[in-house]
């Protein structure tokens, strides 16, 4: 089961940036469900809060880029003195506290500000309660709590989920991001066994191109030394002779695998466009029967389920269930009626109501629709088919012409190894050592492309396991994001299941991962123009996007519980959307286990009257983390601040209008 963090309560002790509302050095913030404002200026460390938080969690680490990274590890260290240089003395006595909330079991963390070395976590449900005192006994504790199988996998889902920070790390807009966190999710068991063979696909298909490299570098030096030999004598000539033979017939063997090489992906393609089309075709070969089959039902109107199973067996089977012989002429027949809108049974004309009559006229025009899309689909498997028996065959023949060439090696290798043992013993040595590391080389070429392909094989499996778990979920996550997202967007927006093709190295075979993409219909040109891209839609439009998409998977993947940790929500909206931003943040916490934590300026507009609608006058100061009255003021805001307060006070008043 995945848990997400309920963040509920959070101190700060002794660090300058908060010093309190009473200068006693203690901010205190107990946090439930709902939303909640962090309010203040530039300088006053709304920023720094959030980034204290995530901090807690995760400690001084943080993921690399998302992508295909090889072998190298994904956990990479960040400046434990983060805090500390924001402060003057180095945070030496600072400490902060966290507590949150996974399932039903409570998670305390304690770190120093100075070094963001753990103090002490604390872990406790109804029944029992533990303390850990190191960082690999914690960090193995929030893995299980989170029900993901590795402490990366925490990490990425703190930066690409629950905190939503200045970094902006995009999940929506970034596919490989996606798979990531799909895989760290969905298929928590087979998480580690995914990364490690992408792993061995990069580092294998890399040390393939390094060597070849190599290998060519070794080559050429082993042509112009031979070429200074060979005016010796005949034999040398021969040597020489034989030689370039068998350049180009190494020539001939690297060039035919490449060939070969990209063949096979080909020939893969082929495959896997072949597979889509058969479900395609599958899809719509059940879509025309259903259809036929109502068809066919309305045609039998008034009849009784009996009866109308006995001419739907006759029609569809062409077998008599009475005598249970062939009727091909019976069938015939009542197919003719059917067609002349005659009655099936008597074959006298019809005579039934306009609106039985449109109905039946509807499902005969979708089923036609059906039938051509059937028929559109089966064609278009009818090419596939051909491409991949085209490339089928272009693999057999490259692979006879492989082996062929490797033949000729051999022989030439030979016929060499038989000439040198006539020439100078210190000669033949060093030309057989220079022959024997080039043989050296193409063999771990040749090594290095098996594991590659043995790993890509594993891999597939994986990758279905993991595009099924996400089907599995795919219908709850566009119905809920169509919820969220249709009273934000004036455009049409849904989410769409959209996997991508792509390799893991530069070479081999390529395969297909989970992924989801929005549509946005913009009404700005004369006709409806689909935006796909993070470029063709607004700042605005492209974070709120993003954050839907996290507040879908919150609600989906976590059982609606959790917390997600905004910086500037209100940055990028205009007058009309900062409403409807408030609202959507009062929606997304107002029902199941979750908050959202908002860090933002104290801007006028709805966003935060809209934000705090669900919630009395009285009750919405106790919302405010107001980092006016508890931050460490900066000059503008020593002598603004009665301003600022009044302002805050002002909007707080107001409601949403």
């Amino acid at each position: 089961m995945i848990a997400f963090p309920l963040i509920e309560r959070v101190s700060v002790h002794h660090y300058a940036l908060y010093p309190g509302r009473d200068g006693s050095g203690e901010l205190e913030l107990e946090l439930g469900q709902g939303p909640w404002l962090v309010l203040g200026v530039n300088g006053l460390g709304k920023s720094t809060l959030l980034l204290l938080l995530r901090y807690l969690l995760a400690g001084p680490v943080r993921t690399r880029s998302a992508g295909f990274a090889g072998e190298r590890d994904d956990l990479q260290a960040v400046n434990n003195r983060f805090f500390a240089v924001r402060v003057a003395g180095g945070a030496e006595r600072a400490t902060a506290k966290i507590v949150a909330r996974f399932g039903a079991k409570t998670l305390t963390v304690e770190r120093s500000l100075g070094t963001l070395a753990l103090h002490h976590a604390h872990i406790a449900d109804a029944a029992t309660s533990r303390t850990l005192e190191t960082e690999e006994d914690y960090r193995a504790l929030i893995t299980n709590l989170m029900g993901v199988a590795q402490f990366e996998d925490v990490v990425r889902v703190l930066d690409h989920l629950v905190f939503y920070l200045e970094g902006r790390q995009s999940l929506i807009w970034d596919l490989a991001a996606q798979f990531e966190l799909f895989r760290a999710l969905l298929t928590p068991t087979l998480s580690a066994d995914l990364r490690r063979l992408e792993g061995e696909i990069v580092s294998a298909d890399s040390a393939a191109r390094n060597l070849n490299a190599t290998l060519y570098k070794i080559t050429q030096r082993r042509d112009r030394e031979s070429n200074k030999r060979v005016t010796a004598n005949d034999t040398r000539a021969r040597i020489a002779a034989a030689q370039g033979e068998l350049d180009k017939h190494v020539k001939d063997e690297l060039a035919l695998t490449e060939q070969l090489e990209a063949a096979e992906i080909l020939r893969g393609d082929c495959n896997l466009q072949r597979k889509r089309s058969e479900k395609l075709v599958d899809d719509a070969a059940q879509a025309y029967e259903k259809l036929k089959f109502e068809v066919l039902r309305q045609a039998f109107a008034g009849v009784s389920p009996t009866d109308q199973y006995l001419y739907l067996k006759l029609l569809s089977e062409r077998i008599c269930i009475a005598c249970n012989q062939a009727a091909p002429e019976a069938a015939a027949e009542l197919q003719n009626r059917h067609d002349q809108g005659r009655c099936v049974v008597c074959g006298n004309p019809r005579k039934i109501d306009d609106n039985v009559e449109s109905i039946g006229d509807a499902l005969k025009s979708k089923a036609s629709e059906a039938f051509q899309l059937l028929e559109s689909r089966r064609a278009e498997l009818e090419e596939f088919q051909g491409q991949y028996a085209k490339a089928n065959e272009a693999v057999y023949a490259l692979h006879k012409k492989v082996s062929n060439v490797r033949v000729a090696v051999e022989d030439k290798q030979g016929l060499i190894r038989r000439l040198r043992k006539n020439l100078p013993a210190e000669e033949s040595l060093a030309l057989s050592r220079e022959e024997e590391r080039i043989r050296t080389l193409r063999g771990e070429v040749l090594t290095f492309r098996q594991e590659r392909e043995a790993a890509e094989r594993a891999i597939e499996d994986l990758l279905a396991q993991l595009s099924a778990a996400v089907e599995q979920v795919r219908e709850k996550l566009e119905l809920a994001f169509l919820e969220q997202a249709a009273p934000f967007f004036a455009e049409s927006v849904r989410l769409v299941y959209a996997p991508r093709t792509a390799k893991i190295g530069q070479g081999g075979r390529s395969f297909d991962f989970p992924a989801f993409e929005v549509e946005m219909t913009s009404g700005a040109t004369l006709g409806q123009f689909v935006r796909r891209t993070p470029e063709q839609v607004s700042l605005s439009q492209r974070e709120y996007l993003d954050i839907i998409f996290r507040m879908v998977l919150v609600d989906v993947l976590g059982a609606g519980a959790g917390s997600l940790a905004i910086d500037g929500p209100e940055g990028s909206l205009d007058a009309v959307f900062a409403g409807r931003a408030g609202d959507l943040f009062a929606r997304f916490s107002a029902t199941g286990q979750t908050n959202v934590l908002l860090a933002c300026n104290i801007v006028e507009g709805g966003f935060i009257p809209h934000a705090l609608s669900n919630y009395q006058r009285s009750d919405r100061p106790g919302r405010i983390i107001n980092l006016l009255e508890q931050a460490t003021p900066t000059q503008a805001l020593k002598t603004l601040q009665p301003l600022y307060l009044e302002k805050v006070a002002e909007i707080i008043e107001r409601d949403p209008g």
